[in-house]
């Protein structure tokens, strides 16, 4: 095995079917199942940090070591396609000794760069209340935590930093809607884009991949953030701070109202302004990140469009136009 490729995870998915490849990849989920006719059937996700990949093994595939995730793994195996989703059918798979941290995806950009531009705009916030409240949430250990979480389990922004990219994402579309609606409070509606997913923190934990927590299981990280803007906000009051009661309300709900329906998870909808716009947007980054990722790791056979994707219920059109400032030609 050591002889062939590797191939990258992007490579492997533009293989045609029946196509041979060989790659090393971080193993993030593994599920052993017996089917109905006694067969046994291991079905694993691997990935680096281009992407991920499915892929099944037979009881013909040769296994050498223990498949535990979180270890990097040798694949040697058959590109195809099940329910219109690439997936890898292995021959072979060794556990390796690599160091899994260059396999582990992150945000496009540094996240050091990142966490550069979300300190400017923590410091960006004029209002005495919201500036301290932000101040006492994001301590040394918090801010640790906020920068390394992922921004969800499998959707969007599924890796370390993802919090961090999405959180930064949200607050400059909204300083843009600042900016063209000025009936809208700008510093509330940056800082409820700072806080509202701070309870992933607590939702996620990173292993090979993100995991919810028992925490994150049983209460989620809209009620895990407002409870912890109950317990700032307590002790900024006990402290001799005179923090506004409708402050309050509103930044817990726009908490609490950021998936926008009851049907997402929310539990009240978007009452005011700011509220509405912070919704919009986050879910605007969310959508955008499904478009590229569905476009990039398109396995269809059609050219301008990807497979049917069966989890969104849609297919997704590939082609983009080449900007005019960029020096791009339509074709």
């Amino acid at each position: 095995m050591s002889n062939k490729g590797p191939y990258s995870v992007a490579e492997l998915k533009t293989l045609a079917n029946g196509s041979q490849g060989w790659g090393k990849y971080l193993l993030l989920e593994k599920n052993q199942r017996k089917l109905k006719d006694g067969r046994e059937v291991i079905n694993l996700k691997v990935g680096d940090a281009s992407g991920e990949i499915d892929v099944v093994c037979w009881d013909n595939c040769q296994i050498s070591g223990q498949l535990e995730n979180g270890y990097v793994v040798g694949v040697l195996g058959d590109m195809g396609t099940y329910n219109n989703r690439s997936q890898l059918t292995a021959r072979r798979i060794k556990i390796l000794e690599d160091d899994p941290a260059p396999y582990m995806r992150g945000p496009g950009v540094p996240v050091q760069k990142l966490h550069y531009e979300f300190k400017l705009l923590l410091n960006s916030i004029d209002n005495s209340f919201m500036k301290t409240l932000l101040e006492r949430i994001f301590n040394e250990a918090t801010e640790k935590m906020f920068v390394n979480a992922p921004a969800a389990r499998k959707i969007h922004h599924h890796y370390t930093g993802g919090l961090l990219e999405h959180t930064l994402n949200v607050a400059r579309s909204c300083k843009h809607a600042a900016e063209s609606y000025p009936e809208l409070n700008r510093d509330l509606l940056i800082t409820g884009a700072i806080l509202h997913d701070i309870g992933k923190i607590w939702e996620y934990e990173i292993k090979a991949a993100p995991q919810y927590t028992a925490a994150g299981r049983l209460m989620g990280h809209i009620v895990l953030g407002s409870e912890l803007l109950n317990e700032k906000i307590k002790e900024l009051r006990q402290e001799g701070m005179d923090f506004p009661d409708k402050l309050e309300w509103m930044l817990k709900h726009m908490i609490l109202s950021h998936h926008g329906s009851l049907e997402f998870g929310s539990p009240v909808v978007p009452l005011f302004p700011e509220a509405f716009v912070l919704y919009m947007m986050d879910n605007l980054d969310a959508k955008l990140f499904v478009y590229k990722e569905k476009i990039n790791e398109n396995a269809g056979q059609d050219e301008l469009f990807t497979s049917y994707d069966s989890f969104f219920g849609q297919y997704f059109f590939t082609y983009r136009l080449p900007s005019e400032n960029n020096g791009g030609q339509d074709e």
